[in-house]
Parts: structure tokens; sequence; C-alpha cells
């Protein structure tokens, strides 16, 4: 499949937080989409349900694929109620998960607050640790221990309060990379876009990316870990930054 780029997008927080400026790109991306031009990737930690939600009620654009979870699972179109995630990148991901093991690199942690059991699959251990009194400490801690499991398991911290534990072969970045290889896709362009520290496997993946300008200070610094880059840190916020940063790259007028 020949495409001329391929986008990949955060829906909280990048998308949406500003309706009127979604709505205005959504404009712009439908009609890339129907062009031919752009392949459209969802890359979020929401359920497929939720994002199905966000077509009708958010007016979140509706992808060529979603990657939710954050990037543990994979789903084609058509979408729909009940789907299961595509079954060869799950395969692959399960052939060296335990979540039991997962499990236990929490066991002890002060602060450690599981999250409801709809966002704890087969593949991701996800807890809260906002109530920690250092969650970064607690952070820490959760990493060396994953860091002693050979290689098997990475850490994501995110917003300052979503902790997840998922295979080291998963994450945004490397799903999108699958995805691209298991379609054929072609892109000549591959641009992604996030606020957050679950996104920031999207940028370490991919040289041109676009920071919003609401970002969390996860992404805010790579200004100073990679001061000669392709990455854009938009003035704008949301979807407004976003389209900010698609006109700057030639993608959009």
């Amino acid at each position: 499949m020949n495409v001329h780029w391929m986008f990949a997008s955060d829906i909280d927080n990048t998308l949406t937080g500003d309706r009127k400026a979604l709505d205005e790109l959504r404009t712009r991306i439908d009609a890339e989409r129907e062009s031919g031009n752009m392949f459209l990737a969802l890359s979020t930690g929401r359920r497929l349900e939720q994002v199905m939600e966000g077509f009708q009620e958010e007016g979140i654009p509706r992808g060529d694929a979603v990657i939710s979870q954050v990037g543990t699972e994979i789903y084609l179109p058509p979408f729909r109620e009940g789907q299961e995630p595509l079954d060869v990148w799950n395969d692959m991901l399960l052939q060296d998960y335990s979540r039991e093991e997962a499990e236990q690199f929490l066991e002890g942690v002060e602060g450690v607050e599981m999250q409801p059991e709809k966002f704890n699959t087969p593949l991701k251990v996800s807890c809260y640790l906002d109530s920690a009194e250092n969650p970064e400490e607690a952070v820490q801690e959760i990493r060396r221990r994953v860091q002693k499991a050979g290689g098997l398991y990475q850490v994501i911290w995110s917003s300052g309060r979503d902790l997840d534990i998922i295979p080291a072969a998963a994450g945004k970045g490397k799903a999108i990379r699958f995805l691209i290889n298991f379609l054929e896709l072609d892109p000549e362009y591959i641009v992604v876009a996030g606020d957050s520290g679950n996104d920031r496997s999207m940028f370490d993946e991919f040289e041109r990316g676009i920071v919003v300008g609401n970002a969390k200070s996860e992404l805010l610094k790579m200004r100073e870990e990679k001061p000669v880059s392709t990455y854009y840190f938009a003035e704008k916020s949301y979807a407004a930054g976003v389209r900010e940063g698609l006109s700057y790259f030639g993608l959009i007028t």
C-alpha cells in the first residue's frame, strides 16, 4: 500500500482538548485520507471501545488503524464492539511476557494503586502512583526491579500518575513500526504527535514529531536532550498545535 505520508497521533490532550480546533483539523485529515495521501494511526492509552465512543462523541477522526492500551494492542477496521486485537502482534508479545511476574515488580512499593480491571490486560500491568509520598522514587525502584528481569519488560511512566509495565517489544513506537511492515506501507514521511510520557517511544522511533504546546515536562525535556532534532514544539495546544506542526512539516496547508 503506497501512501504519501503516515500520521500517528495520541488522542487525549493531543487531538482532544479544544473541540473547535479538532473539528477544523479533522476536516483537513479527512481530505488527505480520502485523496489517498495519508494513513492515520490513532495511538492511545484508551481501549478500543473508548476510541469508538470518541468517534461519535468527541469528533475524533476515524483512523485507518488503532493502537491501543499504550501500544500493546492493534486493531484494523472495520472497528466493532468486542473486536479482538490483531492476533499476530498479540501472539508475538505473549511469547515473552508474564503478567504474574510483571505484578511482582510492584510488590511492597508504597503508594501503588491498581488501575481498574479494564486497563489491566494480559499484556499490561497498570497502576497509579500519584498517592505515593515520592512518586519519582517509586518509579525508579520499579525500574530497577524490571531491569533485573533480563530485558523482557519495560516501564511506561506518564503524567506523574500512570505507570504501566508492558512487554519490551511493545509500546506505541514499536507498534507503529510493526504496523508499517505488516501492512507493507511505504510512506514517504512519518509524523507522530503526542503530549506525555507514554508517547515518548513514538519520538524515539521516528525522527519527525510534533510536541503540542500543552505537553507535559516528560516530552518538553527533549528540547535539552536532543537540541538538534526534527521535532517540532508547537506554540498552540491540543489539535491546534497538531495542525501547526503538520503545516510546519508541509503535510497540510
